[in-house]
């Protein structure tokens, strides 16, 4: 089963289904995997975005490539997606789920619909599409899950409570469901990017307040991610963080959760923020 994941690494002919794929992170791993010869099937809810990436994915593979309009909301739509996909183009070698959303403010002023949105986007539906695609990889005897976390799952930042407490869930559902298909041959691989320089922080942070406590340096290219993460699948690797020093930071917070409190309010001006509350 080992030798079938490693096939992985080499991803031509490979079928890769990617939702979140018409823009961000999830276009730029599309055409990453393009590049390396995969057959790229993205997923997304604006049709025309996605036939966008598809067209740049059959320049770069000179593979076939689809475009299937998803709302992740909906899990009737997603078992349909899934059954054309697997009847259409073949069954699944990698899944990622890249489908997110992001909402910056204080808890105090967290809307209902914003929390409830957030917790089915970004948890309950990439469970749900990883238990389906998990059953299916079981049975063929390999495969690779990739779902997209954040170091907000794992270093805490005041004005993101509940989005972190989603990739937080996230990172500990990974961490069991790898356990649950690790003698199948099936990599679970958690991805927790720090801030990546795309359009997220547009909806999730209009007013540039949380990003303004940022600096530039900070920001991930979603191209070198889109890369870091190739390079990681068919491998034993279970949990990329970037940038890499962060893990050293996660585990300082853990050790010592009281002064990590206090220097990440420091960092983020936390007492100004409380202040407009």
């Amino acid at each position: 089963m080992m030798r079938r994941l490693k096939s992985l690494r080499m991803l031509r002919n490979k079928i890769v289904l990617i939702t979140g794929g018409s823009s961000g992170i999830g276009k730029n791993l599309a055409l990453e995997a393009a590049r390396r010869g995969a057959i790229v099937v993205v997923c997304g809810r604006n049709q025309e975005r996605l036939d966008r990436v598809v067209k740049k994915c059959l320049i770069l593979s000179g593979r076939p490539a689809f475009a299937y309009q998803l709302d992740v909301l909906d899990p009737d739509q997603i078992d349909q997606v899934l059954d054309e996909v697997r009847h259409g183009v073949g069954e699944i070698d990698v899944l990622i789920n890249a489908a997110g959303l992001g909402d910056m403010v204080a808890v105090a002023r967290e809307s209902r619909a914003s929390m409830s949105k957030m917790l089915k986007i970004n948890m309950l539906a990439v469970m749900y599409l990883s238990r389906c695609v998990a059953k299916q990889m079981m049975d063929q005897g390999y495969g690779a899950i990739i779902n997209i976390g954040s170091l907000a799952g794992k270093i805490p930042t005041p004005n993101s409570a509940v989005y972190s407490a989603t990739k937080a869930g996230l990172i500990q559902f990974d961490n069991i469901l790898r356990m649950e298909v690790a003698d199948y041959g099936v990599q679970v691989l958690t991805v927790n990017p720090g801030p990546v320089d795309t359009n997220f922080f547009k909806k999730a942070d209009p007013d540039g307040s949380y990003l303004a406590h940022l600096p530039k340096w900070m920001m991930i290219k979603p191209e070198a991610l889109a890369k870091t993460v190739w390079d990681n699948v068919g491998y034993k690797t279970r949990e990329i963080n970037v940038p890499g020093y962060t893990s050293a930071i996660s585990w300082i917070y853990q050790a010592m959760p009281g002064i990590g409190d206090w220097a990440i309010k420091k960092f983020f001006d936390f007492q100004q923020n409380k202040k407009d509350l």
